[in-house]
């Protein structure tokens, strides 16, 4: 497990800041393993509900996958007929757009939040690991993100370790401390 010898303090709230915690200028606190201050639950996401955010947006994705296949075999089944029904001709582009770009786009962050769970990362850690990278090419040295430990484990250490209860929110009691974390060097 990672853990420093002197104690980390916040610069914006005094507190004890352990490793991979961050303060959210929204919520004015410190946040364990922040992902992200997010606008639509009014909330930070982090080491606590990251799990029932991830799930939210899995069934969100899936809800809006059925929603546009739905829609897709309604459009395809209708016989249009040329002189009615332009007003509902205009529903229906509206609501093909409509729910056609919010598939694309839940998709996206689903895509995007597996990605960072199979590395074990953060979005916040995604964005200070690139800016690692950068600097440890420019000195010819390599950079890998510690807290990747493979892609199972990582699933494990957000979903737990019962595949039965990935996909419900509040199974959550292999949630340890969040404070201490398993590290690259801790399986070599």
């Amino acid at each position: 497990m990672l853990q420093n010898a002197e104690q980390k303090k916040c610069d914006k709230c005094f507190a004890y800041k352990p490793p991979r915690t961050h303060h959210c200028r929204v919520c004015r606190r410190c946040i364990l393993k922040m992902d992200h201050h997010c606008l639509w639950i009014n909330n930070c996401v982090g080491y606590w509900n990251y799990k029932a955010f991830f799930v939210f947006v899995f069934y969100a994705t899936t809800a809006s996958i059925y929603s546009t296949i739905i829609f897709m075999s309604c459009v395809f089944q209708k016989d249009w007929d040329p002189i009615k029904g332009s007003s509902l001709k205009i529903f229906y582009v509206l609501y093909g757009t409509m729910v056609v770009g919010l598939t694309i786009t839940l998709l996206t962050l689903f895509g995007w939040h597996v990605y960072l769970i199979l590395h074990n990362m953060t979005t916040i850690e995604y964005y200070e690991g690139n800016r690692a990278k950068w600097l440890a090419m420019r000195s010819g040295q390599s950079y890998r993100h510690p807290f990747n430990i493979g892609a199972y484990k990582n699933i494990t250490l957000v979903l737990g370790p019962n595949m039965l209860k990935w996909l419900c929110p509040t199974a959550v009691s292999h949630l340890k401390d969040g404070v201490s974390f398993p590290t690259l060097r801790d399986n070599s």
